[in-house]
């Protein structure tokens, strides 16, 4: 009698890519609330907060050109810049590394008398949990270490720092707010955030950058799951996992 032999559909295994290197996501931030006023670098005095005496670098995407003018996005006048963003990720992932490349400026307009200066900037990252509750992943104050300013005149202090979050998943939109703190004296100044800046001052062909968040994340395993639910794909897939 012969051997009847039925045919079966092969499964499909899912895998984790344990090789992949991530994504990195660069969040440039760009705010249209304030007002705004033109820094000129050539002129200005630029500050960069070095990391025990080195200069700390990133991977942003960069461009050059010979530009003399940047726009400062403040507050209004004699008002300290205090402003957020927030980020909702479209899936849940992992992320190694979150990092800020930003620069912020202040312009003294009228000089009376006294020490115009940046004293720090706090940076701060929230998750935001809703009714499971906010989650801080990073408060940092910085002194960018700027000088007084006793006269009509800009400074402008570049700031590059990563901090490790591994193991935190990001289902849940992020915040990120970036606070200046000045000291004031008498006269009229505005001070806020770069969205487009440049390096160094010199009137010539330089490199310049946009002020970002950046995070290097991977995928979660949960970002998935919708997948293997889904009634079309759940006779194709061998899961080994309970649904």
């Amino acid at each position: 009698m012969p051997h009847i032999i039925s045919e079966r559909t092969a499964l499909i295994k899912p895998v984790y890519d344990v090789a992949n290197f991530g994504h990195d996501t660069t969040l440039p931030l760009n705010c249209l609330s304030g007002s705004t006023t033109t820094l000129t670098p050539s002129t200005a005095t630029f500050v960069q907060v070095l990391e025990d005496s080195r200069v700390p670098i990133d991977e942003v995407d960069q461009f050059i050109t010979d530009s003399d003018k940047m726009a400062l996005v403040h507050a209004g006048n004699d008002t300290d810049f205090d402003t957020s963003w927030e980020w909702s990720p479209d899936m849940s992932a992992q992320a190694y590394q979150l990092s800020f490349s930003f620069a912020v400026g202040m312009k003294v307009s009228a000089y009376t008398s006294g020490n115009f200066k940046i004293d720090n900037v706090q940076v701060v990252c929230n998750q935001v949990g809703g009714g499971e509750g906010t989650v801080t992943v990073l408060n940092k104050i910085i002194d960018p270490g700027m000088s007084n300013m006793t006269s009509a005149t800009e400074q402008v202090a570049i700031i590059n720092f990563s901090t490790r979050v591994s193991a935190k998943v990001f289902d849940k939109p992020l915040t990120f707010q970036i606070k200046v703190n000045t000291d004031n004296a008498t006269g009229t100044y505005q001070t806020g955030i770069v969205p487009l800046f440049c390096y160094f001052g010199a009137a010539v062909p330089k490199t310049w950058t946009t002020s970002s968040v950046l995070l290097h994340i991977h995928a979660d395993l949960g970002h998935a799951f919708p997948i293997f639910r889904d009634q079309d794909n759940m006779n194709l897939l061998d899961t080994g996992i309970g649904l």
